[in-house]
């Protein structure tokens, strides 16, 4: 028995890469989102410095005022200038790990869903 499969590659590509772009668009709006909730805002500098990495093709985010890695680590890097506290209830240091332990199932969940079950 013969059979014959007509298969459209690029249908299927265009599928999935509509699929996985809808997903990352989401998903890193809402990371964002999410996150910044727990970042320091004094002058809402280090907030709006993650918007223009949202819409970018890459898959990561960025808070890319200079102060960042001193606001997210808590100190600098040779453990000098600790942070002893932020002056807003509800910010801290590692902001995107506090907002990952809180939200990490929603995000995979709908991201999963937006790739049409394909993550």
């Amino acid at each position: 028995m013969n059979v014959k499969v007509d298969f459209d590659e690029s249908k299927v590509a265009r599928s999935f890469n509509n699929g996985y772009s809808k997903a990352r668009k989401w998903l890193k709006n809402e990371v964002a989102k999410d996150t910044n909730v727990f970042t320091s805002m004094l002058s809402g500098d280090l907030r709006e410095s993650v918007l223009p990495s949202i819409g970018n093709a890459n898959d990561y985010l960025v808070w890319s005022v200079i102060y960042a890695a001193y606001q997210y680590y808590g100190s600098w890097a040779d453990g000098t200038h600790v942070i002893q506290r932020h002056s807003q209830p509800g910010t801290d240091i590692l902001y995107f790990e506090k907002a990952k332990a809180i939200h990490k199932e929603k995000w995979i969940r709908v991201a999963k869903k937006l790739a049409g079950g394909r993550l």
